[in-house]
């Protein structure tokens, strides 16, 4: 079921922030939403997936705001914001921290293409920081 999975996805998974990670923790505190953003095709069973919050970030965190139409395609509350310059990297084979693999709603090709875009211009400025999940 997993290997269905595909960019713009929404799921529930115990994301761990970059700040919890750096004081040792080795698990999210709750699930929450996480929408998968990139698959590459190369390795199909890494995982990329990037935190969506209902609390708005402040402006030292880069960000996207998720638009009405958008958040109703996700299965989310209005409003949202998508984290942008940081995300969990998992392999599917560990991917123990999910709610359900099943998507809960996934975001339209065009909107997941204006984040890639936004989310490659923050890797340009190295400005994204990768939480790799064991």
């Amino acid at each position: 079921m997993t290997t269905m999975l595909k960019a713009g996805d929404v799921l529930r998974y115990y994301y761990l922030w970059a700040r919890q990670a750096d004081h040792g923790e080795e698990s999210g505190r709750k699930d929450r939403p996480v929408c998968l953003l990139v698959k590459t095709p190369t390795e199909p069973a890494r995982l990329f997936l990037f935190a969506i919050t209902t609390q708005k970030p402040d402006q030292s965190t880069v960000h996207i705001a998720i638009s009405e139409i958008e958040c109703r395609r996700g299965g989310l509350r209005f409003p949202s914001w998508l984290i942008l310059d940081e995300y969990n990297r998992v392999e599917l084979d560990e991917a123990h921290d999910f709610v359900t693999t099943t998507p809960i709603g996934a975001f339209s090709p065009a909107f997941v293409r204006k984040v890639a875009t936004l989310i490659k211009q923050t890797a340009a400025q190295r400005r994204v920081r990768a939480v790799i999940r064991k």
